[in-house]
């Protein structure tokens, strides 16, 4: 994988809890892009990659080793991460494809409008048996 993420790319945040969306309209919710105590959002970069191999990825890097089931994942353009002045860097641990959200603001409320405008740009794409 490159070391730099384009704009262009797609990432995807793996969802495996249901407090993640709302089953009622398919939407992410902002609870999933909110970040660790670190100040990052775990996410994986998806360019080039079947769906097949996404589900593999977070199936054996993200479900298995929290001991939760992968319910599906939330898409999302690096653009609109990059428009709420966050950046997407490169950490290939536990995976070549991992990446994190950084540059969080300190103060809670900023944070989670932002997850909130992240959500809204999501493209959620769930399993069949959540």
């Amino acid at each position: 994988m490159d070391k730099i993420i384009s704009e262009d790319e797609d990432i995807t945040r793996f969802i495996n809890q249901k407090s993640y969306f709302r089953s009622s309209d398919k939407t992410a919710r902002h609870n999933a892009f909110m970040p660790n105590k670190y100040g990052e959002t775990s996410v994986y970069r998806i360019i080039g990659i079947t769906d097949f191999v996404i589900y593999e990825i977070g199936k054996k890097f993200v479900a298995e080793k929290q001991g939760k089931p992968l319910i599906g994942r939330a898409d999302l353009s690096v653009s609109e991460i990059l428009k709420c002045r966050l950046k997407v860097e490169p950490d290939t641990q536990p995976h070549p494809r991992h990446a994190n959200i950084c540059n969080w603001p300190r103060e809670r409320s900023e944070t989670k409008m932002i997850a909130i405008e992240l959500a809204a740009a999501a493209r959620l794409h769930l399993l069949n048996s959540p």
